[in-house]
């Protein structure tokens, strides 16, 4: 390797440590602060880094904090795609999958709310764009695994499947008081019983019904 190559190959290796500091910071500050009301030049001091180096990497505290979903997403794929790689894998294996990123990530429904409205309008189209056409690949792609999975399923009703699971996701964490949180002893929890969630429950039971179904419609397809 010339000089000029392994200057080039240094630069390089430097800037991706300072976007992953970059991004390590924002999910640092969005766990103490799920709401994200922090600014750049605390994502900036958090990594280590000038205000001015953050922009040189991203437009906005937004593109930060969408760059952050992104990763987030991408786990949250990669632990389905691991799971649905395994012989004889079912739909609890699959709801487990998912509340176990979950449990890891306790942020990441705040985010994502965000991250279909708020943060997309404040970002560049280019980035925009390039977040959707990276998660909607990722779906196609694990979409496809379902339907080997499950030879009945028609195509397209892979991502189809991955989709309505999302939607359910967000609903009901939304609609649940204490997502992921049971109150402890004393609490002054007036919530009348029917509209009471518990979350982690009725994820599980909602996101298995939904795929066991998914696999029945193959099933009599092919019968």
């Amino acid at each position: 390797m010339t000089k000029s190559q392994l200057k080039r190959a240094r630069a390089a290796e430097h800037k991706t440590e300072r976007r992953a500091a970059i991004l390590a910071a924002a999910e640092a500050l969005l766990l103490r602060d799920p709401s994200a009301r922090f600014a750049v030049d605390e994502i900036a001091r958090r990594a280590g880094l000038a205000k001015g180096t953050v922009y040189l990497y991203f437009g906005s505290r937004e593109e930060v904090l969408l760059a952050v979903h992104d990763a987030q997403m991408e786990e949250l794929f990669g632990s389905l795609a691991r799971t649905l790689a395994r012989p004889k894998v079912g739909a609890a294996a699959v709801a487990r999958a998912v509340l176990g990123f979950l449990r890891q990530r306790p942020e990441f429904f705040r985010l994502s709310t965000s991250c279909h409205g708020a943060l997309e309008a404040s970002v560049s189209s280019a980035v925009a764009r390039a977040h959707r056409e990276a998660v909607a690949a990722r779906l196609l792609s694990i979409g496809r695994r379902i339907e080997i999975l499950h030879p009945g399923i028609r195509p397209g009703d892979g991502a189809t499947l991955l989709k309505t699971c999302y939607a359910l996701m967000l609903g009901l964490w939304q609609l649940a008081a204490s997502p992921l949180r049971v109150p402890g002893p004393g609490s002054s929890d007036c919530e009348p019983a029917a509209l009471r969630i518990n979350f982690e429950a009725q994820l599980e039971a909602a996101l298995t019904d939904l795929w066991n179904a998914a696999a029945r419609r193959g099933e009599a397809r092919l019968a």
